[in-house]
């Protein structure tokens, strides 16, 4: 059986680093990429909210996993945040918007790899 948090956990990742290739796209006036861009972050952010209520209702997940996604879902929201307040004009919030979208990044290679460890401690085979 396919289990939905490697699978969810991956697709937030690469949603995160396709994020940041369209961001900087963005930012450099490509405008077709600005609704996409919208659209990536608003699923991402249901992606970690779904993360969220399965490492929480998880009694196997660790206290780090715990930890990194509540870190993580707070970095998506101040995110998204971020995003509108450029789409209302704030220009000077594009660097912080740039900086959390390579945080977004980082805390998803830290969650694949605790979920890695911890998945890999729990088998029998190893």
């Amino acid at each position: 059986m396919v289990k939905p948090v490697p699978i969810l956990g991956t697709l937030v990742l690469l949603g995160a680093i396709v994020q940041v290739v369209f961001g900087f796209q963005v930012a450099a006036d490509v405008e077709a990429f600005r609704g996409v861009h919208i659209l990536f972050g608003i699923v991402g952010l249901v992606l970690v909210a779904v993360l969220a209520v399965i490492a929480f209702r998880s009694k196997s997940a660790s206290i780090y996993s715990k930890l990194i996604i509540v870190v993580l879902t707070i970095v998506v929201l101040l995110q998204v945040g971020l995003g509108f307040q450029l789409l209302g004009g704030s220009e000077s919030l594009v660097v912080s918007h740039e900086a959390n979208g390579l945080l977004i990044v980082m805390f998803s290679l830290a969650m694949g790899g605790v979920t890695f460890m911890s998945a890999k401690k729990r088998s029998p085979l190893s």
